[in-house]
């Protein structure tokens, strides 16, 4: 009976040492395992960014390969837990700094496409390493569908932006070309503007002052005289040319003299009779002149009458 009972207590001390042992060997795999993953996570603080991914890739496979395991410490799960979402904190926030730094303000009143397109490009650049990244850096797909979202609409903003811009280019190099196109059909001097038909060649048209026709009365210039001539040496009804008279009427009604129409018209070189065809532009210059219009062959300038081709305008200055 006593051997028996000796035997029990031998056999029960071994199963206790046994266990206790086993335990032993458990915390003792947790405190390297703990120790192990401090060492990944002291290296990581000082490591560049590529070193970096390389050092989370190795403690995300070392996290997988525990949880495989049958005899998990909470210790060393909370370990894994909390180094892992530091290091992953460090990628957020480089993500997000650089979403940052390329989100111009106020893009719509930007005009440097060379600015937008630089921010564009290196969100591009930003999306790519995201989409590289996200599964060791993330910690969802939905995590990473967020940054994906905000990254393309800051892009579409700026591809618009981009097409506004050259947009409007577009429409100042054609208003410039318009502009210079205007200038190529108009004549301008002190009196009045005349703007030719679009389909006259600037080659087949010219204005020029008529100097032997200018008048000068008691030491005041009277009147001015221009000839205008398309196509000139030209046939009718092909060729057409006017002359146009510029008054000096800035002192009409100053005296008795000068209260009669009949005074200046004197001074126009046209028939009397032949004056009620003239065609005169309503007003007068800012001068005080008057102009009066006399259209020959094909005619010149649009006098309202019916024409059958394009003619120039005269606008008074």
């Amino acid at each position: 009976m006593v051997k028996k009972l000796l035997k029990g207590i031998l056999v029960t001390g071994v199963m206790v040492m046994g266990i206790s042992g086993c335990s032993s060997n458990v915390q003792d795999d947790s405190k390297q395992k703990i120790v192990s993953i401090q060492k990944m996570d002291k290296s990581f603080k000082s490591e560049k960014r590529e070193e970096k991914l390389d050092t989370l890739k190795k403690v995300l496979k070392s996290q997988s390969k525990y949880l495989k395991e049958e005899n998990q410490d909470n210790n060393v799960l909370d370990q894994y837990k909390k180094t892992v979402t530091k290091m992953r904190k460090y990628f957020i926030s480089d993500y997000e700094k650089s979403i940052k730094e390329n989100t111009l303000e106020n893009v719509e009143s930007i005009q440097d496409k060379q600015q937008i397109n630089e921010k564009k490009d290196n969100l591009n650049a930003l999306k790519t390493l995201v989409s590289e990244e996200y599964k060791f850096t993330l910690d969802s797909k939905s995590q990473y569908d967020a940054y994906i979202k905000s990254i393309t609409e800051i892009s579409t903003l700026y591809d618009n932006r981009i097409v506004a811009i050259e947009q409007e280019e577009q429409d100042q190099k054609q208003a410039e070309l318009a502009k210079q196109n205007e200038a190529k059909r108009t004549y301008s001097n002190e009196f009045f503007t005349i703007t030719v038909p679009e389909e006259w060649d600037s080659s087949n048209w010219s204005i020029e002052e008529d100097t032997s026709s200018t008048k000068v009365l008691d030491g005041i210039t009277r009147l001015r005289a221009f000839y205008c001539s398309y196509m000139q040496n030209t046939p009718y009804p092909a060729g057409g040319g006017a002359y146009i008279y510029v008054l000096n009427m800035s002192d009409y009604g100053i005296d008795e003299e000068h209260r009669s129409l009949a005074f200046y018209r004197n001074l126009i070189p046209v028939p009397e009779d032949q004056q009620q065809y003239l065609y005169s532009p309503d007003g007068e210059t800012s001068q005080g002149w008057v102009v009066f219009v006399q259209n020959v062959a094909a005619s010149f300038i649009d006098d309202g009458a019916r024409h059958t081709v394009p003619l120039a305008t005269i606008t008074l200055n």
